[in-house]
């Protein structure tokens, strides 16, 4: 019996692509660890991020020139997005290095917590919508990565030395979509473990008395249990995930807003369909990341507070002046001001209701953008009737 058995695909895939440190040694204990070259690895993962967002910078510079003839404000939004993304991309590897012991920590808490609910019941926890759940981010994965390299090739292809530039700095950005993609789905998975967990601990308390179980021994696994789960929460995961999230997030704003005005600009132009539906599909597919760790989140936190009152299934005359009570007077005291959630750096709680930010935020940045294309525009059209010279503006004939 194994927990992780059914991430088993997910968490290969996260090896594969150079962002997960940590490994289980099934064959001794069955935890999970920092792997032997964990260091080497991440050296070259960030050197490789370093060396792509470096060229990618270079590559903004050289075409903001070019971009300029038309106006300065695509341009600078095109270097500013491309900015946002670098730091995405270098502090991804730097993240899950240097936190992949709390994350190993998580994982192992977790598999204990699946532990103690089975000695407790004697069955397991039903985690196959775990299993669902892993099997359709890597098809998903595959799926847009086949998709977006097939739509960039045919649409860059030549043979000159324009191609290969092009060609690189389009592999890194979808490089970092299956990364991304894999790291925020193994944050839905282990968030979904987490509420399967928590669930079944509240349907133990609530039947305790149908299934005959000690008073001690569910009070025990109960406390155990619940503590352990919110210190995954609010110290592990928000560790390890909350910097990743936080930054994906303001990247992913600034990207659907310049994605929208750019398929407005596609279908003006009359691009091509597949111009659109890649424009659209692309932002869609972060906004769809975020989304599902936000609905999770919300949903565990609120597992989290329904648990926690689960003590009151516990008050029964029977258990006065004993053992049990106190140690429940104890359980209430230490987490009535100290409420762990999952949350972003602690800048805000990942719930449901970061979803109206994401959107409030992409619509800020829309507006903005039109304001200043509109601005740009109608000083370039008040310019077109004024020829300056020696700093005397005279009106073209």
């Amino acid at each position: 019996m194994h927990v992780f058995s059914n991430l088993r695909m997910l968490i290969r895939c996260l090896q594969f692509v150079g962002q997960l440190s940590i490994q289980n040694h099934a064959e001794e204990d069955g935890l999970f660890r920092s792997t032997r070259h964990a260091t080497s690895k991440f050296v070259l993962s960030f050197t490789v991020s370093v060396l792509a967002c470096s060229y990618l910078m270079h590559c903004s510079i050289d075409d903001y020139d070019k971009l300029s003839v038309d106006g300065i404000i695509w341009p600078l939004v095109y270097v500013v997005h491309n900015a946002t993304f670098c730091a995405v991309f270098c502090a991804l590897p730097w993240q899950t290095y240097r936190h992949r012991n709390r994350l190993a920590a998580a994982l192992n808490t977790l598999r204990q917590n699946e532990l103690s609910l089975f000695d407790l019941t004697g069955s397991v926890t039903d985690y196959r919508v775990v299993k669902l759940l892993a099997v359709v981010i890597v098809c998903n994965t595959v799926f847009f990565h086949t998709f977006f390299h097939a739509y960039y090739i045919t649409k860059t292809h030549s043979p000159d030395e324009l191609f290969l530039s092009v060609y690189i700095v389009d592999c890194t950005f979808m490089y970092f979509d299956v990364v991304i993609e894999l790291v925020l789905g193994l944050c839905d998975c282990l968030l979904l473990i987490a509420h399967l967990q928590l669930d079944r601990l509240v349907w133990i308390v609530k039947n305790r008395d149908q299934a005959a179980m000690s008073i001690d021994r569910v009070l025990l696994t109960y406390v155990t249990t619940y503590n352990s789960i919110a210190t995954v929460l609010g110290d592990h995961l928000c560790s390890y995930f909350g910097p990743l999230v936080l930054l994906h997030c303001s990247y992913t704003c600034l990207e659907a807003a310049i994605c929208i005005l750019d398929t407005n600009r596609h279908i003006i132009k009359i691009d091509g369909i597949m111009s659109i539906v890649a424009n659209i599909l692309w932002p869609l597919s972060d906004l769809k990341k975020l989304s599902a760790v936000f609905l999770l989140g919300e949903g565990v936190n609120r597992m989290v507070e329904e648990t926690a009152l689960c003590t009151r299934h516990f008050d029964d005359y029977r258990l006065q002046n004993t053992r049990a009570a106190k140690q429940i007077q104890k359980f209430l005291l230490k987490n009535l001001h100290q409420k762990k959630k999952f949350s972003a750096c602690g800048f805000f709680d990942i719930d449901n209701t970061v979803i109206y930010m994401v959107f409030s935020s992409i619509v800020t940045y829309l507006v903005i953008l039109i304001q200043f294309k509109q601005l740009e525009t109608d000083l370039t059209q008040a310019g077109d009737g004024y020829n300056v010279t020696s700093n005397v503006s005279t009106v073209q004939p």
